[in-house]
């Protein structure tokens, strides 16, 4: 009779879990499983943090700022309301998007803002020009390959207290003993591509590229030269090639826009017209490596 008390107990356990089960309707389980999914806990961002984040990004009113995992909706709604931007809230848990809605009708941006009940690997971001996160590290690296996919370069990024892994950032502020990181998408600008010179002389180039730290050679004819000085910010590349002419060697400094498969731009030659000329490049079909891995 000893055993049976054990047994008696599993079985009336097992009874209470089923009519909790049950008692659930289900509306409140996808609520329960939601919860239990969250990736980050909940901890607002203070007031000069958050304020200090607008000012990394320089928000305007012709930006539309996207937070992800934005808890209370207090981001975008004082980008809203002080900077006159458009405002993109998403968030896995519907507590704080019910308290998003209500907090942005108080403060009256209803209009200039939206808050999604969403996961934020779904989430469409491809409209942003600026991106708040306050994520841990772990969600930061899963999330770097769609930030990189899926957003225009040149939009900017700033991350509180935590980095992108390998994705150095281009600022980094401290506020209150928080470090506040700031990145720009950078363009893809891998592969060969193929232009001419001023004077209408084949130019070849290859890039290989790390976030938006860049390297490569041009080639002339059958001369090779490294590229030097490479910058690359959002879609702005520019860069310094020290090329022999004549027997002498000669700075080229080019900078140009790049915009899918071409680059355009200028192309200012040491101890020429100092205005430059423009010039133009085009990538060879499948040499581009993506950049989002």
């Amino acid at each position: 009779m000893k055993r049976a008390i054990p047994i008696i107990l599993v079985f009336l356990m097992g009874c209470a879990a089923l009519l909790t089960q049950q008692s659930c309707n289900p509306s409140e389980r996808d609520v329960l499983r939601k919860k239990a999914s969250l990736d980050v806990i909940y901890e607002p961002t203070s007031y000069p943090i958050l304020d200090e984040m607008l000012n990394m990004a320089e928000v305007t009113s012709e930006d539309t700022v996207v937070d992800l995992g934005c808890g209370d909706g207090r981001i975008v709604i004082r980008a809203a309301k002080q900077r006159g931007a458009r405002g993109i809230g998403v968030d896995l848990d519907p507590v704080r998007i019910e308290e998003s809605r209500k907090n942005a009708e108080t403060a009256g941006v209803v209009g200039r803002v939206r808050f999604y009940e969403q996961d934020l690997f779904n989430a469409d971001i491809a409209d942003a020009t600026v991106v708040m996160l306050y994520l841990f590290p772990e969600v930061n690296l899963r999330l770097r390959p769609k930030l990189l996919r899926d957003l225009k370069p040149g939009t900017r990024i700033v991350s509180h207290s935590h980095t992108m892994g390998q994705w150095d950032p281009d600022l980094i502020k401290n506020v209150n003993g928080h470090d506040l990181h700031f990145f720009v998408v950078p363009g893809n600008v891998t592969g060969t591509w193929r232009g001419t010179d001023p004077e209408g002389h084949h130019l070849s180039f290859k890039f290989t590229q790390k976030f938006q730290q860049v390297q490569g050679t041009m080639m002339a004819g059958t001369e090779v030269y490294p590229i030097r000085s490479c910058s690359l910010k959002g879609a702005h590349l520019s860069f310094t090639v020290e090329r022999t002419v004549e027997g002498m060697k000669r700075l080229l400094f080019f900078e140009g826009l790049v915009s899918g498969e071409t680059i355009e731009g200028n192309l200012v030659q040491e101890g020429r017209d100092p205005v430059g000329d423009p010039w133009r490049a085009a990538r060879v079909p499948l040499t581009a490596v993506s950049i989002a891995e």
